[in-house]
């Protein structure tokens, strides 16, 4: 009897642990709602228990915590990884008008020189003035019912998010420099941004760029854009 009487002792923490598995399996607002029904169980049934729960559900939260600890750890934080599996080196902001001035607006050494980043594991986040427009539709190559960004993602074969486009009589400098500054991010351009005049707005941003050495300059070598 005193066998029987044990197992029924136990019954309410097994039923209120399985009420909170399945809260942990689907998490969120189902894990809130588990946590409130066993609670709410365990204090009419049998308050007792309530603390063996409190830790058994804390040492479930320290095992899980730390088991994806463990996973996160298996990556390097400085080295992400595609679903393509290429290993990236990490992002770069890339000046664009500034690049396509050097190679005198020729779209197709531009898009070979990102090319080559992207082949080298970079990621790279393109940052145009709105004039660029204006070069579009000398290459006719954007449509009568595309926006600026639309034809530079289908022409540059990126998404949305790996491209930036200033407002129309804007220049995309100060997006570029704090974006970069924010995430600490190199830069490649051949513009200081340390006009006192035209970057007074983003001088102590470029600043910081400058001093830890994230702004790269580009120049031309035998005709190709080429990091110096």
């Amino acid at each position: 009897m005193s066998g029987l009487s044990d197992e029924a002792s136990q019954l309410p923490i097994i039923i209120s642990l399985s009420i909170l598995v399945v809260g942990l399996y689907f998490r969120g607002t189902v894990l809130w709602i588990s946590v409130t029904l066993v609670l709410c169980f365990l204090l009419i049934v049998d308050r007792d228990s309530i603390i063996t729960l409190v830790i058994y559900g804390f040492t479930a939260t320290l095992l899980i915590a730390g088991y994806r600890r463990i996973r996160m750890g298996l990556i390097p934080k400085n080295i992400a990884q595609d679903h393509s599996g290429v290993r990236s080196q990490g992002i770069i902001v890339v000046d664009s008008n500034n690049l396509l001035g050097l190679v005198n607006w020729d779209l197709g050494l531009f898009q070979e020189f990102i090319a080559e980043l992207e082949v080298d594991g970079f990621s790279v986040h393109l940052f145009f003035d709105h004039s660029i427009q204006r070069l579009l539709k000398e290459k006719k190559v954007i449509e009568p019912t595309e926006t600026v960004p639309m034809t530079l993602c289908r022409v540059m074969g990126m998404n949305r998010h790996q491209l930036t486009v200033s407002k129309k009589g804007h220049k995309a400098d100060a997006l570029l420099v704090r974006h970069a500054d924010r995430n600490r991010l190199t830069v490649l351009s051949n513009d200081r941004f340390n006009k006192k005049s035209d970057d007074k707005f983003y001088l102590e941003a470029a600043k910081r760029l400058n001093q830890a050495g994230l702004i790269k300059r580009v120049g031309l070598v035998e005709g190709r854009l080429t990091i110096l």
